[in-house]
């Protein structure tokens, strides 16, 4: 299960990345709900897809054992394993290593699954809500709307086919387009969208991308419902955008729900004064389709004869139940160190700790059968058997400790002794820890935060450190991530440093998994204010061609330090460096990161820039470089096209052929055949009605 919501996770991220660099600014508002929400459903699904062998990316280990089907009648199977290299040493140090993997498996698993109810039963505590005022409060029926009257200063919203709104704070004409732009996100079912992206943040809590996906999906479907109501209404824009200054207010409702949110108005505003998207960018929709290709070559398990059952069965006989409190131990001395593998004799479960120190032991039994324990806060193993030189075996049992279960008890943590006392052994939980967690401020402490806490050896020293260098509401949920990630305050300190005041746990764990850190911010800004005095310069002295740079100047809006956030981690993860940056500027060429990101993702450089520019075409925007490298467009074409006589002719012109595959060849054919036209258009309507 961990395995597949990690796959979910690259893949919503790299079609929220996908959407972030080639569709947000584009204006086709219902094509971008499409995609979003075929791209969230696909997230889930594609990992589920197998792929022929041939096709799948992933190959397999040379180390992998191979399996021997045996059929022993018609009705059961045996499977046997049979490792390639069967030497006692290796197979001893691949059993130790994996069992370490699995002991710190099911910390994760556990972590996740709490987070899943956590969030679930956040969802299904603010749908509950809803339907309450649905049908509590006074409303009035409005064909198959339902307005229903709010108190207080919640801002309007919709969920379902109710509206909420308190018709007392606002003026009949403010009233009425609140009503008509809250009718336009019921008629189109907009509910159901977010409905989806927070089931999905249920299973993708951890996934700070899932975050970002959910609040675009919310931003685009206010842009559709804007762009709607302002083309098939009599409403003056002028007017209906100060109603939304007016109605925008801080205390926004349950995120169920389609609401006006102060967060995005300066985005809605701009998107309702943007020009309009031109057709020929469409283009950019077919990209998604070779990207969710390679998740699923890169991710999905391939076929093969026979190996989906062997799977199937490998996995069941990994799983690992609730520990047994009895049952056989073998043991290997290495050094000053005992590996210990415990196996459940009724269930056949195979279980391992780290290394236990061989001075935990005392008077280990090597002639003859013999007892020896080792003892913890949760209880003691009491072992029964003998060494035989550096290798031994024999049966154990674990006896709880009632006085630590009491403790326990007592501190309010809810416990059951028989099957958690050996999970409290092995992540060896201790008094002394619970004691620090409640002197750090946390009442509310569950087995469920403890068992992960204390296998990642987290100290009251370090919570200490992370409160004091910031992070003063942190929550037990939050360290464990932090922890695992080894985020401390040294990390904090730097990621202050270059400038960022907000700083949150969840950031600091995004930053941190995905590499970032001060350095990069810094350089990061440092490069955006270098960009922002280059576009300055060149305003000032006003060039006769500057099409690249007035498009910037002119969709330049400050953005907040969560916007700036989003786009450190995009810069990060298509490795947009100071290093790369500075190849386009030192050739005098001067993008922002949302266009060097889109560049980067088609392989633009420097060098491919410049060879139009040579042609005499001046500046050209980052638009028509990506469209041209998109297509395979090089500035040889160009010059091809160029020579076929056109007095006038332009890149655009040329995307339009290559993209329709009007050739120069296929000009120099209509040309023979009398067909002389002044511009290259009319030769790209010949070759679409030959086609049609």
């Amino acid at each position: 299960m961990i395995l597949y919501a990690l796959n979910v996770a690259l893949i919503l991220a790299g079609c929220f990345l996908f959407y972030k660099i080639f569709l947000q600014k584009e204006t086709f508002f219902p094509l971008n709900r499409f995609v979003l929400l075929g791209c969230l459903v696909l997230s889930f699904s594609l990992p589920l897809i197998p792929v022929p062998e041939q096709w799948s990316l992933r190959k397999v280990s040379e180390e992998t054992p191979a399996f021997n089907l045996q059929v022993k009648d018609s009705h059961k199977q045996e499977i046997t394993t049979t490792p390639v290299k069967n030497t006692a040493p290796n197979v001893a140090k691949t059993e130790e290593s994996f069992f370490k993997d699995v002991s710190l498996l099911d910390v994760v698993v556990w972590a996740y699954w709490f987070g899943v109810a956590i969030f679930g039963l956040n969802f299904l505590f603010q749908l509950s809500v809803l339907l309450y005022k649905s049908y509590a409060k006074p409303f009035i029926q409005d064909g198959r709307f339902r307005i229903v009257e709010v108190s207080g200063e919640q801002a309007p919203c919709s969920f379902a086919n109710n509206i909420f709104i308190n018709p007392d704070k606002y003026d009949w004409d403010t009233y009425s387009q609140i009503i008509l732009h809250e009718k336009i996100h019921i008629q189109q079912g907009h509910s159901y969208d977010i409905i989806l992206a927070e089931l999905a943040l249920v299973f993708q809590w951890f996934n700070p991308f899932a975050w970002f996906y959910r609040k675009a999906m919310e931003d685009n479907l206010e842009f559709l419902t804007d762009n709607e109501l302002l083309a098939h209404s009599d409403i003056e824009p002028t007017s209906y955008q100060m109603s939304l200054v007016k109605v925008s207010a801080p205390h926004f409702p349950a995120s169920l729900t389609t609401n006006y949110n102060q967060s995005i108005l300066k985005k809605r505003l701009l998107m309702m004064n943007s020009k309009k998207s031109n057709i020929n960018s469409t283009w950019k929709y077919l990209c998604i389709v070779p990207l969710l290709l390679v998740f699923i070559s890169l991710l999905n398990e391939p076929v093969a004869f026979g190996k989906s059952a062997i799977n199937t069965t490998v996995a069941n006989n990994n799983k690992f139940a609730q520990i047994s409190n009895k049952g056989t131990w073998f043991a290997t001395i290495k050094n000053d160190k005992i590996s210990i593998r415990l196996e459940d004799e009724e269930g056949g479960n195979n279980y391992s700790n780290n290394d236990f120190l061989l001075t935990e032991f005392k008077n280990l039994p090597t002639s003859e059968k013999g007892i020896f324990s080792l003892a913890r806060d949760a209880g003691t193993i009491q072992f029964t058997g003998k060494f035989d030189g550096k290798t031994g075996m024999g049966s154990y049992e674990f006896v709880a400790d009632d006085g630590f279960f009491s403790f326990l008890e007592k501190e309010g943590v809810s416990t059951n002794k028989d099957k958690d006392g050996m999970v409290f052994f092995m992540t060896k939980l201790k008094r002394e820890f619970v004691t620090t967690l409640k002197k750090q401020g946390y009442t509310n402490i569950s087995k469920d935060d403890l068992i992960p806490l204390s296998a990642m050896n987290v100290t009251g020293e370090y919570i200490a450190s992370l409160k004091k260098a910031g992070l003063a509401n942190l929550s037990l949920q939050d360290i464990i991530p932090l922890k695992a990630l080894d985020v401390d305050a040294a990390f904090i300190r730097d990621i202050e440093s270059s400038g960022y005041k907000n700083i949150t746990a969840s950031k600091l764990i995004t930053l941190k998994a995905q590499g970032i850190d001060g350095k990069f911010l810094k350089d990061a800004r440092n490069a955006k204010e270098t960009s922002d005095a280059l576009d300055a310069k060149v305003v000032d002295n006003k060039p006769k061609i500057n099409t690249r740079t007035d498009h910037k100047i002119n969709a330049h809006v400050d953005i907040d330090e969560d916007d700036e956030f989003e786009m450190a981690v995009a810069k990060k993860a298509m490795n947009i460096t100071p290093q790369y940056v500075k190849t386009f500027t030192s050739v005098g060429l001067n993008f922002s990161d949302d266009e060097l990101m889109a560049m980067k993702s088609l392989g633009v450089t420097p060098a491919y820039c410049k060879s139009f520019e040579s042609l005499g075409l001046g500046e050209l925007s980052s638009e028509a470089f990506i469209s041209m490298k998109a297509l395979g467009l090089t500035a040889e074409d160009y010059t091809d096209y160029k020579k076929l006589g056109f007095k006038t002719l332009t890149i655009d012109a040329v995307v339009g052929a290559k993209a329709t595959g009007t050739t120069p060849k296929f000009i120099s054919e209509l040309k023979k055949k009398g067909y002389n036209y002044a511009t290259i258009d009319k030769y790209i309507e010949k070759k679409v009605l030959y086609k049609l």
